[in-house]
């Protein structure tokens, strides 16, 4: 795979953490009082969780890029791809089609990550880089990861930012 390609899913998860992080804490104040899908979190702490979740992809990204060899890298970085596009899926589509009200995600994730990353996907597989079900196991475990460490960011963000 082209040295560039993976870089283009920084573009994409930076791009849709920048809608997230502009609109998601108002949607969710906005809301809260019609459908309760999760706790709210204040945006300082949002945008901490934001912060994590960024800096762990550019973190996993360069660890492919400079050690493709590696299975750990190679799994974790495919694997987030993956989680990504589930995460458009649940919650923002879902979260959308249940609130009646746009999910701030939405738009950047149907046109910049679901594309982006179905690509450099598509293209790990023809390449033989992955094979589906490293894929799918990867993605599992991504997902299960991110699951579990994004509400633990927020908590931690409320600990840390005192303004």
């Amino acid at each position: 795979m082209s040295g560039a390609i993976p870089i283009l899913f920084l573009f994409a998860i930076t791009i849709h953490n920048i809608e997230e992080g502009i609109w998601l804490t108002r949607q969710q104040t906005s809301t809260q009082a019609n459908v309760k899908m999760h706790d709210v979190v204040t945006q300082d702490q949002f945008l901490f969780g934001l912060l994590w979740v960024t800096g762990f992809a550019y973190l996993i990204t360069a660890l492919y890029m400079f050690y493709p060899d590696i299975g750990l890298f190679k799994y974790a970085y495919f694997g987030f791809l993956g989680a990504m596009i589930i995460n458009i899926i649940f919650p923002h589509l879902v979260s959308t089609i249940i609130e009646r009200s746009y999910s701030p995600g939405l738009m950047t994730g149907v046109l910049v990550i679901i594309p982006i990353n179905g690509l450099i996907i598509h293209a790990g597989l023809d390449l033989g880089i992955i094979t589906v079900l490293s894929f799918i196991f990867s993605t599992l475990i991504m997902g299960a990861f991110l699951v579990i460490s994004i509400p633990f960011s927020f908590r931690l963000g409320k600990q840390l930012i005192h303004f």
